[in-house]
C-alpha cells in the first residue's frame, strides 16, 4: 500500500496545471454569469426585491423551512424592510445630478422647494 504523501508526489505537473486551469475556467464562468446578474439587480432593484420575496414565499408554501406563523411573518417583514432599503439606495441619488458640469438642480431652486418649518 502506497502512503498518501507518496501518491501526491507521484502526480505529474501536467495534472496540477489541468486542475488549476479547471479552477480558473470555473471562476471565469461564475464571473461571466455573476456580473450581468448583479448589474441587472442594481438596475431593476424593485424587480429584484419582488423575486427574492417570491422565492421566500414559495419556500414557505412548500414547507422548505419549518417556521411558525410568527417566524414566517417576521422573516417576510424583515426581508421586506431590508430589501426596500436596498431599493431606495439604488433609486435615490446621494449627490445632485449634473450635466456637463452644471447642476441640473441649483441650490437656490432646491432651497425654494424646501418646505418652510
Amino acid at each position: 500500500m502506497v502512503p498518501a504523501k507518496a501518491r501526491q508526489r507521484a502526480r505529474p505537473a501536467s495534472v496540477l496545471r489541468s486542475v488549476r486551469s479547471n479552477v480558473e475556467r470555473v471562476e471565469r464562468t461564475v464571473l461571466t454569469v455573476w456580473s450581468p446578474t448583479v448589474k441587472w439587480g442594481r438596475q431593476e432593484s424593485a424587480a429584484t426585491q419582488a423575486l427574492i420575496q417570491a422565492f421566500i414565499a414559495v419556500g414557505i408554501a412548500f414547507q422548505w423551512w419549518n417556521w411558525s406563523n410568527a417566524q414566517t411573518g417576521a422573516v417576510m417583514g424583515i426581508s421586506a424592510a431590508l430589501l426596500s432599503m436596498f431599493v431606495r439606495s439604488q433609486v435615490t441619488p446621494l449627490i445632485r445630478p449634473v450635466d456637463g458640469g452644471q447642476p441640473l438642480i441649483s441650490s437656490r431652486m432646491a432651497a425654494a422647494r424646501a418646505p418652510v418649518k
